[in-house]
C-alpha cells in the first residue's frame, strides 16, 4: 500500500467517524506502524535510538497531514 492509498483510507475513516459521531469527537490521533515505502520523501522523517527493543536500534517516524472534518494528527512509524 503506497502512501496515497494509506491516506485516502485514513482520510475516509476520520470522514466516518465525523457523520457518525458529529460535534461529539473533536480529534483524532492515528498511529500507523507501517514500513519505510509508506513515508513521503517531500517530508521530514525523525528517528530516535531505541535500546530496549531486541534486534531494534532505532524508530522513525513522520507525520502525515490528512485533510479532514476533524482535527488530526496522523504518524507513521517504522523500525529499522
Amino acid at each position: 500500500m503506497h502512501e496515497e492509498q494509506l491516506r485516502a483510507v485514513i482520510a475516509g475513516f476520520i470522514h466516518q467517524l465525523h457523520e457518525t459521531g458529529g460535534n461529539s469527537i473533536s480529534h483524532v490521533t492515528v498511529t500507523v506502524h507501517g514500513e519505510l515505502q509508506h513515508f513521503s520523501p517531500d517530508r521530514e522523517i525523525n528517528a530516535i535510538p531505541v535500546t530496549r527493543i531486541k534486534g531494534v536500534s532505532s524508530l522513525s517516524y513522520q507525520e502525515m497531514p490528512i485533510e479532514a472534518p476533524l482535527a488530526n494528527r496522523v504518524t507513521i512509524i517504522t523500525t529499522g
